[in-house]
């Protein structure tokens, strides 16, 4: 579930265009393309951490978490057909919220007036493809609770892509890359763990990115029926 605004910095990997504009859209299919929480606001094309490997064996980045947000929201609306919750956080912002039909039924069904505490948590990872390997494939899951006094809920979302390495900087901790829509992204590795992968690469390594998001919710209290 999308969170209202957060001011907390995003970590790990981002291109400057992120650190300029904060970007909020978490390109999942989970929900409406609008705001996100800056603390997670690490997309697949500019949010990814590369790894490389020797001739020998195949290296791969250990996830690394690039978020891990907490906050309460009312619920102000709900359109249970169209699968739309609009909420309103702490700062009086207001999100709408999109589940997809697959997920609704799987989760609690939240009601007007509901407050709800939310937790994401985002992950990164890469592993450089062999020659041959398939595409890699996008994958989310729901499950929940509708019973007890505070039902709960949480959606998971694999996204994975796949970039050309066409460019590296060590000196300047920056990789370039083309990603599955053809378009060319400058990144800057901040954390040293991964400057440490962005070292073993090379121009023409093919790497499969995945971002993990998790998202969990629970109803806190609600106006009795």
């Amino acid at each position: 579930m999308k969170l209202a605004r957060a001011q907390a910095q995003p970590a790990g990997i981002h291109t400057r265009q992120e650190i300029e504009e904060r970007t909020r859209n978490m390109n999942m299919k989970l929900f409406a393309p609008r705001r996100v929480a800056a603390a997670l606001a690490v997309t697949i094309t500019a949010g990814t951490s590369l790894c490389g490997a020797s001739q020998a064996a195949m290296a791969q980045a250990a996830p690394v978490i690039v978020g891990n947000q907490t906050a309460t929201a009312i619920v102000e609306s709900v359109d249970h057909d169209a699968g739309m919750v609009l909420l309103r956080d702490k700062a009086g912002n207001l999100d709408t919220v999109r589940v997809d039909p697959d997920m609704r039924a799987k989760l609690p069904v939240l009601h007007a007036g509901d407050k709800i505490g939310m937790r994401i948590v985002r992950t990164i990872d890469a592993v450089i493809a062999p020659p041959g390997a398939p595409m890699p494939e996008s994958t989310e899951s729901a499950a929940g609770t509708r019973t007890g006094p505070h039902p709960h809920g949480m959606m998971v979302s694999f996204k994975r892509e796949r970039v050309k390495v066409t460019g590296v900087d060590t000196t300047r901790n920056q990789v370039v890359f083309v990603d599955p829509d053809d378009i060319t992204r400058v990144v800057l590795v901040r954390q040293k763990p991964m400057q440490e992968f962005l070292k073993t690469l090379k121009p023409g390594d093919e790497v499969d990115t995945t971002v993990m998001d998790a998202v969990s919710f629970s109803v806190l209290s609600r106006i009795p029926s």
